[in-house]
């Protein structure tokens, strides 16, 4: 099955954030060719960093946690075609630019959205779901 994944369904996973991890964990089980915009990594990045220093991460482990998500396979598609798409999607939206990348790549591809983001899930409830309610199909 393919799948754009959300960049917080992989930091969830990689934290080990209690009450998304599990269904962080089944979604990478299910999900075989799993995309995202190129930026994910960059927002992973932060997202580790940001770990880092409210000291839930030790700083060493940081570099570590990142090497975890190379190895989850995700294909990262550039933003360059996917842009125009989303910048239309924010403005009707108003969800971010940043979220909407996803959407974008997700509607392109044929392939659901899996996210724990609300406003995500709210605005687009044709291509965005949790992850459980596509293991749960």
């Amino acid at each position: 099955m393919k799948a754009v994944i959300d960049t917080n369904v992989v930091a969830y996973l990689l934290l080990g954030t209690e009450a998304f991890i599990d269904e962080s964990r089944a979604c990478f089980e299910r999900v075989a060719a799993p995309l995202a915009p190129a930026h994910w990594e960059a927002e992973l990045t932060s997202v580790v960093w940001m770990a880092v220093r409210a000291g839930v991460l030790p700083a060493a482990e940081g570099p570590v946690r990142l090497g975890l998500a190379r190895r989850l396979g995700i294909e990262s598609i550039a933003t360059t075609t996917l842009c125009q798409g989303s910048l239309l999607r924010a403005i009707e939206s108003g969800v971010s630019v940043y979220d909407t990348l996803f959407v974008e790549l997700a509607e392109r591809s044929g392939c659901p959205l899996l996210t724990f983001d609300k406003a995500l899930l709210k605005a687009f409830p044709d291509i965005a779901c949790r992850p459980r309610d596509l293991i749960d199909r």
